[in-house]
C-alpha cells in the first residue's frame, strides 16, 4: 500500500503543478473577454464535465490500487476542495480569454447558442467516449501485431549490440 499511496500522491502532485502554473487570479473587474469565456465554459458544462472526470479518474485509480478503496472519500473530498470547477474557474476563463479574441468567444457562445450547437454541446462528449472506445477495440484486435514488432525490434537491438 505504500508504494500505491506514493503513486497517488505524485499523480497528484504533478496535476497540482500543473494547475498551479496555469495563471494566477484575475482582479475584480474582469474584462469582456473573460466574461465571454466565462459564458462558454457555462454553455459547455465544464462544471459537470469537471465532476464527471474527477470521479472517473478516482475510479480508475481505486481499480488500479484496490488498497486505497477505503480512502476514496477522503480523497473525493481532497479533489472537490483542490480540483473542483469552484477553484479551478478563474484559471479557466483566463485560459480561454487568453485562447480567443473577444470576438471569437462571442462567436463561439453565438453558436452554442443555436440548436445545433446545443446538440454539439450534448452530443460531444458522447461521440468522444464512442471514439475512444472504437481506437482501444481497434489496438486490443491489432495487439499481436504490436507484440510481434516490439519481440522483432528487440531481437533486432540484442543482435546489434554484440
Amino acid at each position: 500500500m505504500n508504494q500505491t499511496l506514493m503513486r497517488l500522491y505524485a499523480v497528484i502532485l504533478v496535476t497540482g503543478l500543473s494547475l498551479s502554473t496555469i495563471i494566477q487570479a484575475e482582479s475584480n473587474n474582469p474584462s469582456e473577454s473573460m466574461i465571454e469565456a466565462e459564458k462558454l465554459l457555462t454553455s459547455l458544462k465544464i462544471q459537470a464535465a469537471l465532476d464527471r472526470s474527477m470521479s472517473q479518474m478516482l475510479d480508475a485509480q481505486l481499480q488500479q490500487s484496490p488498497s486505497l478503496l477505503p480512502y476514496r472519500d477522503v480523497m473525493l473530498s481532497f479533489f472537490k476542495k483542490h480540483m473542483s470547477y469552484k477553484t479551478l474557474k478563474p484559471d479557466m476563463v483566463k485560459l480561454y480569454s487568453r485562447a480567443f479574441t473577444t470576438n471569437e468567444l462571442r462567436e463561439i457562445n453565438a453558436f452554442y447558442a443555436t440548436d445545433v450547437g446545443r446538440k454539439t454541446i450534448q452530443k460531444m462528449p458522447l461521440l468522444i467516449g464512442e471514439a475512444g472506445r472504437l481506437g482501444a477495440m481497434r489496438v486490443q484486435k491489432a495487439m499481436p501485431e504490436l507484440q510481434s514488432m516490439i519481440k522483432a525490434e528487440a531481437k533486432r537491438m540484442g543482435s546489434g549490440r554484440r
